[in-house]
């Protein structure tokens, strides 16, 4: 067991030193503030302060898991042999920064409790991130820091190395629409149309009219088929589809659909299923109780994951109410507007919820890349250096790769044969 002196033990330094030991290390942690029992401690130990208490394993404390709610920091990012590093502490310290501070900013969003300039839908972009700033976006820093805080931890005290997670990739597939253009209502089938021909698309409003003649079949249907053609059920794949009440941004079949509620089973016969949580329950908490009831009623089991839609993410707002309706796992740690890592690392993390100040039960899983990420590389060699960069780099971290995509994936039409050529080699890739 690992004993930890701090001189007043808070619940942020209790959460991050059990994300690293307890989570990461698989070593338990204890915490003391009695000189006594630190000294009388036979075991590895370390104190987190301001000065060390003699030659014991010391990490200076910067102060941020002392505070209470959110203030502006002073961040100034400087390089420790080739990674950035924050929150620089004394040479007496036996790592130039504090580690545990600076994880705990990167992995409770801090920065996204503070004033920020939005998206059009209200979303954090990348571009408003530190990581975007001082270009680390593509590592999960919080990992590299905590590979090299290991290396130092287990030489001082002469331990042998900790046993490697397993390095694995992991499938996120959300539906936003089952299908693009099949069993909705006439009335909502020639708005959507005209919409598309005022826009001029014209090919959409060509296509729409076959599907609905009969002569063509749906571009997303036929998911079923792909999840067997591409062994999805022998990945580790979540599926995410969005049931709910027809709006602005959630514009699936109706909930009453005996279709969308049929695809809806058969898909979780297969995968894992659990809802995308509707835009309109960010503004309408009940609504999103009803979507995770509606949800759980369909499949007879209770909803454990969740997904966002549009992966629109208000802090602490959205996972107080995942978790306060009994949600464990979160899928919707990424960025829309780019590739990366929003919270600095590839691995599981409890959400701490910085307004309550107090560790939740709810696991956010980050995702690193996603479908259109990979789109916006056009070329598809372009699209498998991406795709292998990153899963190069968590395999030599024995970390998870999460890679988010839609059913539009696997779009029946000409001009996506292309990206779904790609996508079965990379998913062949291994």
């Amino acid at each position: 067991m690992v004993l930890i002196y701090t001189p007043v033990s808070k619940p942020r330094i209790r959460y991050i030193f059990v994300h690293f030991f307890r989570e990461r290390m698989k070593t338990q942690v204890s915490f003391t503030s009695e000189l006594s029992v630190f000294i009388a401690h036979s075991g590895p130990k370390m104190s987190y302060g301001d000065a060390p208490l003699g030659n014991e394993f010391f990490v200076a404390a910067h102060g941020l898991l002392h505070e209470q709610g959110v203030g502006d920091q002073e961040i100034e990012v400087i390089d420790w042999d080739g990674l950035p590093v924050f929150f620089t502490t004394t040479s007496q310290s036996m790592l130039p920064f504090d580690f545990f501070s600076a994880a705990f900013y990167l992995l409770s969003r801090y920065e996204e409790y503070l004033p920020f300039v939005p998206d059009r839908l209200g979303r954090f972009t990348s571009t408003s991130a530190l990581a975007s700033t001082h270009d680390f976006l593509h590592l999960p820093l919080v990992d590299l820091w905590f590979e090299r805080f290991v290396t130092i931890w287990i030489d001082f005290f002469d331990l042998p190395k900790p046993t490697p997670a397993s390095h694995s990739l992991s499938l996120v597939v959300e539906v936003p629409e089952l299908y693009a253009y099949k069993f909705k209502p006439l009335l909502r089938s020639f708005f959507e149309g005209a919409m598309d021909f005022f826009q001029l698309k014209l090919a959409q409003v060509f296509d729409r009219l076959m599907v609905l003649l009969g002569i063509r079949e749906d571009p997303l249907a036929d998911l079923l088929n792909w999840v067997e053609q591409l062994h999805l059920d022998k990945i580790n794949t979540r599926f995410f589809v969005l049931y709910t009440w027809l709006g602005v941004h959630d514009r699936n079949l109706s909930v009453f659909n005996k279709v969308h509620q049929q695809e809806v089973k058969s898909i979780s016969d297969y995968v894992p299923t659990g809802p995308l949580a509707s835009y309109a329950s960010l503004s309408q908490p009940n609504s999103l109780s009803g979507e995770i009831n509606r949800f759980a009623s369909l499949l007879h089991r209770p909803v454990t994951a969740i997904r966002q839609h549009k992966l629109v993410l208000r802090f602490p707002y959205t996972y107080r109410n995942y978790t306060s309706l009994g949600v464990k796992n979160d899928f919707s740690m990424q960025y829309s507007d780019c590739s990366g890592f929003r919270a600095s690392t590839a691995f599981p993390f409890r959400f701490y919820d910085i307004g309550d100040e107090q560790q939740t039960p709810l696991l956010i899983h980050p995702i690193c890349l996603s479908e259109d990420h990979i789109r916006q590389q056009r070329y598809s060699r372009k699209m498998r250096q991406l795709f292998l960069a990153y899963q190069t780099q968590l395999k030599e971290m024995n970390a998870p790769f999460v890679v988010a995509l839609s059913n539009s994936s696997f779009n029946s039409r000409s001009y996506n044969q292309s990206f779904l050529v790609t996508l079965k080699k990379l998913l062949g890739y291994e």
